[in-house]
């Protein structure tokens, strides 16, 4: 009888330990290291045998790898953008991001083994010497136990992990217009090339639209003309970026004016698109959207050729641009749009009141209801937001909105892609917009679309040319 005893209460120290070991694992248990050129924390608890992986803030992609029941986790906590540069300048940077990410991932699952085991066996013997009428083997028993049931579930996975089920992955969150946007980019390696020549063709075919419209109003709109690029809504599309560096270089404007939401998450990495900025010869003024976070603000106004308009007047050929910055930071859903559009509202007055005080010739914001108190004291108001291209008149000022130069940017995992790349010149003689060019490119090898507006005295109707190019 005192034997039956003893065996029970091992087996309940056994049963003990396990559960102490197994509760450790999911909670406590993970290894950090270098994979590739990213930093990443492995983990894992009892589940569904499957493996996920997570990239904040784009969701999850997981498979069903093995039969064990228990899911291991890989999160990406960081990405090195020298260390993916690196890759990238490779002649194979697939095979060379394969290899790291193998020559890297075998030491760091071995290493959270160890530490699986290390944890189990501790957490057992924790749990075995909390148990009453405690023996001196108490504490090995349920170290043994821990230890054990934690081995045969790694064990299990390991033996039965099958990698090619990622072949079937799942994807979850905007990852799951991941595949069919993986296509899109195999298809179209080569295509930013294609923008490169289509955009210089564009500059040259676009002189002879404005021979055209110069004939209808009395001469040409050149002479001691100022150009200015507007832009909006880039959304961390780099492909947004390059034509606009190839539109400012083929019209020779002063200065790019971007009226906001030039990232899209509001995750430091992307403030790296600074790198790509800084590559255009001339100014770039950033007026700051309700996606571009305060770090990333920071972090682009540091970009030498980056001029942050918030609040403060840049000075372009001898027009004076306002710009005031988005007061609502909406990417993190910490802030409703009901809330957002509210914070607007009240802010502008404020607005306005900074518009009488400093007389600019452009009031630029990224979203219009922040500029609605200041019409009829600024000649002219350009935002963006809407991702659409608007254009009236109200209270003698022109108000002007260009859709988004990205085609919605990053986006586009979640939204339809069909959207054009969108740009517009603003002309001015003095310091007064004389013709707006609104240019639209459909997908990288569809057509040109680009559309003339005169803009005539208060009181006058827009004039309106346009031109199709093939």
């Amino acid at each position: 009888m005192g034997s039956m005893r003893r065996g029970i209460a091992y087996l309940l120290v056994a049963l003990l330990g396990a559960a102490a070991a197994l509760l450790a694992l999911g909670t406590v248990t993970v290894a950090q290291g270098r994979v590739g050129p990213g930093r990443v924390a492995v983990r894992a608890h009892l589940g569904a045998g499957r493996t996920e992986l997570r990239l904040p803030p784009l969701g999850q992609v997981s498979a069903a790898t093995h039969s064990a029941p228990i899911t291991l986790t890989g999160q990406v906590n960081e990405v090195s953008i020298n260390g993916l540069q690196d890759v990238l300048k490779t002649d194979d940077p697939g095979n060379r991001l394969r290899s790291e990410v193998s020559d890297d991932l075998e030491p760091l699952l071995r290493a959270f083994a160890w530490r699986a085991l290390a944890v189990a066996a501790l957490a057992g013997a924790l749990a075995g010497a909390l148990v009453p009428r405690r023996r001196w083997t108490y504490p090995l028993t349920g170290s043994a136990a821990g230890l054990a049931a934690v081995a045969v579930l790694l064990g299990g996975a390991w033996l039965s992990y099958d990698a090619e089920a990622f072949d079937k992955a799942r994807f979850e969150g905007p990852l799951e217009r991941a595949p069919s946007l993986l296509a899109t980019v195999r298809k179209h390696v080569d295509d930013i090339d294609d923008v490169r020549k289509r955009v210089r063709v564009l500059g040259d075919q676009v002189a002879d639209l404005y021979s055209a419209a110069s004939s209808q109003v009395g001469g040409p709109v050149g002479g001691d003309e100022v150009r200015i690029l507007h832009i909006s809504d880039i959304h961390s599309n780099p492909l947004g970026l390059e034509v606009t560096r190839r539109l400012a270089e083929q019209f020779d404007v002063a200065a790019v004016l971007d009226t906001g939401d030039l990232t899209s998450f509001g995750i430091p990495l992307e403030g790296r698109l600074g790198d790509m900025v800084a590559t255009m010869k001339v100014p770039y003024l950033l007026v700051p959207g309700n996606h571009d976070s305060p770090e990333n603000r920071r972090v682009l106004a540091a970009v030498p050729n980056i001029q942050l308009l918030d609040g403060t007047v840049a000075e372009i050929g001898g027009v004076r641009i306002l710009g005031v910055g988005d007061p609502a930071f909406t990417a993190d859903n910490e802030l409703s749009t009901a809330e957002a559009f509210a914070l607007k509202q009240q802010r502008g007055p404020e607005v306005a009141a900074r518009v009488i005080e400093l007389r600019p010739d452009v009031l630029a914001v990224h979203d219009s209801v922040l500029s609605e108190a200041s019409e009829g004291h600024v000649p002219l108001i350009v935002s963006g937001h809407l991702h659409e291209t608007t254009a009236l008149r109200r209270n003698g000022t022109l108000v002007l909105s260009v859709g988004s130069t990205g085609a919605t940017g990053l986006g586009s995992f979640t939204v339809d892609t069909s959207s054009p790349y969108e740009a517009e010149l603003l002309h001015f003689v003095g310091r007064d917009l004389i013709a707006v060019d609104r240019i639209d490119l459909h997908g990288v090898g569809g057509a040109f679309r680009v559309e003339r507006q005169l803009v005539p005295h208060p009181g006058e109707e827009l004039a309106t040319q346009d031109g199709r190019l093939p």
